[in-house]
């Protein structure tokens, strides 16, 4: 049995469904947030190769994402999770990538969550919605 986490609903910071508002209506947000616990195992919503480990924030080398590149040279990435994984590994769907990341060190009051989102070989998002 496979668990599907709820999308982040809307908190004090926004809305994790995919083309949301943000900074007003300056842009809108790029992936899905699906609400989970600090701790969390993190699957792979494609199968593929990591093909980086990366860290959303210069100034806090603690936050994490990992990234999947499927046959098609799609980009999953997953950010706020601790990977578990190592660089040109090959993951299959639904294989563990790592472990969800406490955000409310640096987002007091947010919705747990593990963001999601998706780039083509041309850089431009997917909507994740298409992939789940």
């Amino acid at each position: 049995m496979r668990i599907i986490a709820p999308v982040r609903d809307h908190d004090t910071f926004g809305s994790g469904l995919y083309g949301a508002s943000r900074d007003g209506g300056k842009r809108t947000h790029s992936g899905i947030d699906f609400a989970c616990y600090p701790g969390s195992i993190i699957l792979a919503s494609s199968s593929g190769t990591v093909t980086k480990l990366g860290y959303p924030y210069k100034d806090d080398p603690t936050y994490r994402y990992v990234e999947v590149t499927d046959h098609d040279l799609r980009r999953f990435r997953y950010f706020y999770v601790k990977p578990s994984v190592s660089m040109n590994q090959m993951i299959i769907k639904g294989g563990a990538i790592g472990k969800s990341q406490e955000l409310n060190r640096r987002y007091p009051g947010i919705t747990e969550h593990v963001h999601l989102e998706i780039k083509d070989q041309n850089n431009e998002f997917l909507d994740p919605n298409d992939f789940i």
